[in-house]
């Protein structure tokens, strides 16, 4: 992130559990993929989707 002209850089802290991916960003940076992200983006997909009618759960079941 740029600040002004400075540049504030986000520091990881590391997990009892990290899967070992990594994102890289186009400038070269990596940022690690942990327990943590995962579990919030999946929340928020969650919370994000509609929940289902009765019927479409019959026609995927």
């Amino acid at each position: 992130m740029r600040e002004g002209n400075t540049v504030m850089q986000q520091k990881h802290m590391s997990e009892p559990w990290m899967n070992g991916a990594a994102i890289v960003l186009s400038d070269g940076r990596e940022v690690p993929i942990t327990d943590t992200m995962v579990r919030q983006t999946l929340e928020s997909l969650i919370q994000s989707q509609p929940e289902p009618q009765a019927s479409e759960i019959r026609k995927s079941a």
